[in-house]
């Protein structure tokens, strides 16, 4: 046993192929540790045209998040699939909490109101004022469209909600819906989850 507990390799070593790990799986966020970035999986894994949205019904996926970090903006990548006729659409922020659907709302951008989102197209919107975090831990970044057909997103398609919700007890739904008949406001707080096998890329920047 040394100073380091069971670790007795070279810290100097190891701690920079864990930079080298981090660097390739988030190619171009350089140099690391300078730049705030967080997303809930790498562009890498996003090979997917995911039908997450459905309208007027917010989806929202786990990211984590440290104490002292500021969140200014969420990013969203639409797929194959264009918005048609949008009439509401923005991003929400919502914070840990002991039970999932008291997390509250912490931040939103602003209603998009008819924006067009185009297929293919990458989506950054601000937040109404950055957020500084508060308490360390899972945070769930969300995304609703109100339209005739919502956009499908860039992200994974699992093979169904049940792999998406929890393989073993205790595990956070990766996918999951929250709320109905929404328009240009978020809901104070997350509500109920529904696992969803659509797993969109999430980007917190």
């Amino acid at each position: 046993m040394t100073v380091h507990g069971a670790y007795t390799g070279v810290l100097r070593d190891d701690l920079a192929r864990v930079f080298d790990v981090a660097a390739e799986r988030f190619p171009g966020v350089a140099p690391l540790g300078t730049t705030f970035y967080r997303a809930n999986m790498s562009r890498l894994q996003a090979v997917s045209n995911a039908s997450v949205l459905t309208t007027q019904v917010m989806s929202s996926v786990p990211v984590y998040l440290r104490a002292g970090e500021t969140v200014t903006s969420l990013t969203f990548v639409s797929a194959t699939t264009a918005a048609n006729t949008p009439t509401n659409w923005w991003f929400a922020l919502y914070g840990p909490h002991a039970t999932p659907a008291s997390a509250p709302l912490l931040a939103q951008t602003a209603d998009q109101t008819s924006t067009a989102w185009a297929a293919n197209t990458v989506m950054t919107k601000a937040l109404a004022a950055p957020y500084l975090v508060t308490t360390t831990g899972w945070h769930r970044a969300a995304c609703m469209v109100k339209a005739t057909t919502p956009p499908t997103l860039a992200g994974v398609a699992l093979h169904n909600a049940v792999e998406s919700a929890a393989i073993i007890t205790g595990e956070l739904a990766l996918s999951a819906t929250s709320g109905s008949s929404l328009t240009d406001t978020a809901p104070s707080t997350i509500g109920a989850l529904t696992a969803i096998a659509g797993v969109p890329l999430c980007i917190l920047t």
